[in-house]
């Protein structure tokens, strides 16, 4: 098959292109001028197409989707330092122009990757959402709210007669890239940077990014148009992730723990000395309205549907670990 991508240059869209090219699929990438040029020489040395362009710019991405089988759109702006504008013309006008030149060129089929930044979280009483949940409202972010205003101008195409699937992934992990991904928080823990525990009887869902690439892949293969599912893996709270990863490293878990409102309090005191000292926050202070949700989700519809099954936390946290800690090691003075 033909394939265009956007978003081929993130840490889901390489890995995908990856395996996309190794079931001998035709694959043609939207990628911007700014690109990582390491992820540039990986996407041509495995012979994906690149078309240099933009998501704000229907026309630069006609060249690469014409003729395409399947529109893969997993571009998107995570950025919480971003502007408003920036994070909307990525998130929302973003899809909305894939979504619509798709619809325009007559595309079969198109994936949408979106993320369960769109529910805004699930119940607060800790037990998992699922794909007929409400979003929980208001949205925390502005990442949550563009990521549900761009998955809501897919579908006013997906209603006009476009072949629509929604994957919705959790917080993905896993090798390669110790910066890509939750692979940064992973990191952060395994090398002890984490002074305190923020919300931590809050529960995640985690997937491991081959099996959500695995999933991406079976959703292609065997689902419905129309059909939307979430890619959660398992669910673990602060805490349980802590002191697994505190247990691999022989280290102790952070001992402090903080309520979210009190981390805020403490965040907006020391903002401006931090500031003077040229050091950002540990976490953006809008983040923190997230870090105060559980993010719990069950992803049962996949599974039966499917024949998805990822690896339990257990098992991708000790790959994930173990690599990033080897990553650590190579990257000291012999």
């Amino acid at each position: 098959m033909r394939l265009f991508l956007t978003g081929a240059t993130g840490y889901i869209g390489t890995a995908l292109c990856l395996r996309l090219r190794a079931e001998g699929h035709e694959v043609r990438a939207l990628v911007r001028a700014t690109s990582a040029r390491k992820t540039l020489e990986l996407l041509n040395e495995i012979g994906v197409a690149t078309f240099a362009g933009d998501l704000r710019d229907r026309y630069s991405m006609r060249e690469g989707m014409s003729g395409a089988d399947w529109v893969i759109h997993a571009a998107a702006e995570l950025d919480l330092q971003a502007s408003d504008e920036g994070m909307a013309a990525a998130n929302v006008e973003g899809s909305e122009n894939v979504a619509s030149l798709a619809s325009k060129l007559g595309v079969p089929r198109f994936l949408s990757i979106s993320s369960m930044a769109a529910w805004g979280g699930s119940p607060a009483d800790g037990t998992p959402a699922n794909e007929a949940s409400p979003p929980q409202l208001p949205l925390p972010t502005r990442y949550c709210a563009t990521k549900a205003a761009g998955e809501a101008r897919v579908q006013q195409w997906a209603r006009q007669g476009l072949k629509v699937n929604t994957v919705f992934p959790s917080l993905v992990y896993g090798p390669p890239g110790k910066k890509q991904g939750a692979n940064t928080l992973l990191r952060a823990l395994l090398l002890g940077r984490f002074p305190a525990l923020i919300a931590p009887e809050k529960k995640t869902s985690w997937v491991f990014l081959d099996d959500l690439v695995d999933g991406i892949v079976r959703v292609m293969d065997q689902a419905p148009p129309g059909r939307g599912y979430l890619m959660a893996g398992e669910a673990w709270t602060v805490r349980e992730l802590a002191h697994r990863v505190a247990a691999f490293a022989g280290t102790n878990p952070p001992k402090r723990e903080l309520s979210v409102r009190t981390a805020r309090l403490l965040f907006r005191l020391a903002g401006p000395f931090l500031k003077l000292a040229g050091r950002p926050l540990p976490i953006p202070l809008e983040q923190l309205a997230s870090l105060d949700r559980h993010w719990n989700f069950d992803d049962t519809r996949a599974r039966t549907e499917l024949g998805w099954h990822p690896r339990g936390l257990e098992e991708g946290l000790a790959i994930t670990l173990d690599y990033l800690r080897k990553q650590e090691a190579a990257m000291r003075p012999q």
